[in-house]
């Protein structure tokens, strides 16, 4: 009742703020009012993305730290386009807006930029067939498509003798953009140098023969009127961290959570996502919601295991989506191997069989590595991996100090003097690596697609 009681007051003493008309009031005391401060921003490395239960992104970062300087909330909305975006700033309905946006002449009439808080140029994205091609002339026959509501459809607004016939403007993001470029389904895109330099990490074959504009400088944005307050607030705590190098901190933390994956490894990957994952999809988004299930880390088990495809089998005799053996599906109950919602649901059960068997003592993310790597491996052979990590004086509790233990479990001269033998250890590792590594990139494209409201605390 107490805490209903103070609701009602701040309610009423807001409206009065507002509603007053002696009362010129600024954003920034509106949103210390508030007790909240709210950031719009797109999924993006370098402003707002989630990798398990941390935000990755400097934008998001830096406007953590600013609220909890000023015991202020931080909400943050991801927006799916650019031209919603900026729409809900315009409305006030958002008090920042971010997502890696430069300063242009255009959005300089409509709305107040904070100080940079970094600086990037914009490069023309093209695929192995054009990477030679050094002239902007020679792609005025190609397709093109560039992000609706950007920085790049203002750039092609002054590329005056650069007029193709087949840019159209999409809502799609970049990394989608990147993908349909290595697929060859466009020609060509233009992106921020600093993004183009992470996603080509891990999608090969895009290639930036081109900067299109001399640097540009990345700040927040702020609605036009009564916002010198909270630009003069912000802005102080963005020179803060430019001298203390902080935001180089911001930044560096992103480069932890790039994907380590192999160059072949990542074009099967992506072709299958186009292929294949479009009939599974279903499937696994219902039996992980059903179930209370990750389905980032459903659909990176289930690829990892049978690229997707219901009716794999092995020379071993595992077969489907979850390459279940004939032994592990009567356990689970599961009678039809092939069927996707069977095996799907029976690879869940037997997953959390093999974390429920480990010792309560050991935390996330090592529990869930532990597990992945017992599903694979065996649970006795995982014991055993934990067991020599002990004797050699490494924690039998932490991954990162068992995982050098369980490839040692292939030496036969090691191996043989342990309770449950030689096993593969060396593809169980590889194996939960790569999980790891499907499951952010999964995650990634569910944020994107809005699906990862399925996600609880899973597992």
């Amino acid at each position: 009742m107490h805490k209903l009681r103070n609701k009602k007051t701040a309610i009423l003493l807001l409206s009065v703020f507002l509603l007053s008309p002696f009362t010129f009031y600024d954003r920034w005391d509106f949103i210390s009012l508030k007790g909240t401060i709210k950031y719009g921003t797109r999924t993006s490395l370098l402003s707002y993305f989630k990798v398990e239960k941390e935000v990755v992104g400097y934008e998001y970062k830096l406007l953590h730290d600013f609220a909890k300087v000023h015991n202020l909330n931080l909400e943050t909305i991801v927006y799916q386009n650019n031209g919603e975006l900026l729409s809900d700033l315009n409305l006030g309905k958002i008090d920042i807006a971010g997502g890696h946006l430069s300063i242009t002449k255009a959005r300089t009439r409509s709305f107040a930029f904070s100080i940079p808080i970094s600086q990037t140029a914009i490069d023309l994205i093209t695929h192995f067939d054009y990477r030679n091609l050094d002239e902007l002339k020679n792609f005025e026959s190609l397709k093109g498509t560039l992000i609706s509501n950007s920085s790049y459809e203002e750039l092609l607004q002054d590329l005056s003798d650069f007029s193709p016939e087949f840019v159209e403007s999409t809502n799609e993001s970049l990394f989608e953009l990147f993908r349909k470029v290595t697929k060859k389904e466009i020609d060509f895109t233009f992106a921020d140098t600093e993004i183009a330099n992470i996603y080509k990490n891990f999608i090969p074959g895009i290639y930036q023969p081109m900067q299109l504009s001399p640097k540009e400088e990345i700040a927040f944005m702020v609605g036009k009127n009564r916002t010198q307050n909270l630009l003069a607030e912000l802005n102080q705590f963005i020179k803060f961290t430019i001298e203390t190098g902080q935001i180089k901190a911001y930044k560096a933390e992103i480069l932890e959570h790039l994907p380590q994956i192999n160059e072949a490894d990542t074009v099967t990957f992506f072709d299958k996502l186009q292929t294949r994952w479009p009939e599974v999809k279903h499937y696994v988004l219902t039996v992980a919601k059903n179930l209370d299930f990750d389905p980032a880390l459903l659909a990176a088990i289930s690829y990892q295991e049978s690229h997707w495809n219901t009716d794999a089998i092995s020379i071993t005799g595992v077969k489907g989506l979850m390459m279940l053996t004939e032994s592990t599906a009567e356990e689970m109950n599961v009678s039809d191997r092939t069927d996707a919602v069977e095996s799907l649901i029976g690879g869940i059960k037997y997953y959390r069989k093999m974390k429920a068997k480990m010792p309560d003592r050991i935390d996330e993310p090592d529990r869930t590595l532990f597990a992945l790597a017992a599903y694979n491996v065996g649970y006795g052979h995982l014991e055993d991996a934990r067991i020599l990590a002990q004797r050699a004086g490494k924690n039998p509790d932490i991954w990162l100090d068992v995982e050098p233990y369980l490839e040692q479990l292939n030496n036969p001269t090691i191996a043989h003097e342990l309770k449950y033998g030689v096993a593969d250890g060396q593809t169980a590792v590889i194996y939960v690596n790569n999980i790891m590594t499907f499951k952010q990139l999964m995650t990634w494209k569910m944020q994107k697609e809005n699906i990862m409201k399925y996600d609880r605390t899973y597992l």
